[in-house]
């Protein structure tokens, strides 16, 4: 079973899509994946956390939370479907101007989450890369 483990740190280098953290007691490489680089990546001096698999030499990154609080979730093509972030997937939804209901069910490659909004119930789903693909209102 993979070790899962989270790190913040300042940036210190970037190469490529990987990032070298100066964390409070030990320096890291994080990778991204070649994916990343399609999306503004952090400079040096970003403070930055990371959430991901341990490596003997670095974190396979899965989730990157930048200082202003910004999630990225990172897709990798051997995961076959991003973490299940079920904080962001709701906080993406509220912030939508849905009212949450229930819990958010978990799909290969989305949650699926019920929510209330101008009266009306909708199935929500958020996909693994951050977006909602799908507002599909229920009938009573």
């Amino acid at each position: 079973m993979p070790t899962t483990v989270s790190a913040t740190g300042t940036v210190w280098a970037v190469f490529g899509h990987r990032l070298a953290l100066d964390c409070a007691t030990t320096k890291i490489l994080a990778d991204l994946g070649p994916k990343a680089t399609t999306g503004a990546l952090p400079t040096v001096g970003d403070i930055v956390t990371v959430d991901g698999e341990r490596k003997p030499c670095e974190i396979k990154v899965s989730r990157l939370i930048l200082a202003d609080g910004t999630v990225r979730t990172i897709v990798r093509p051997d995961q076959g479907h991003g973490p299940a972030d079920t904080d962001a997937a709701l906080r993406l939804v509220r912030d939508a101007g849905y009212r949450v209901e229930g819990l958010p069910i978990r799909k290969p490659k989305h949650f699926q989450i019920r929510g209330i909004r101008d009266g009306a119930a909708f199935e929500v789903h958020v996909h693994d890369d951050g977006c909602i693909r799908r507002e599909k209102r229920l009938t009573a």
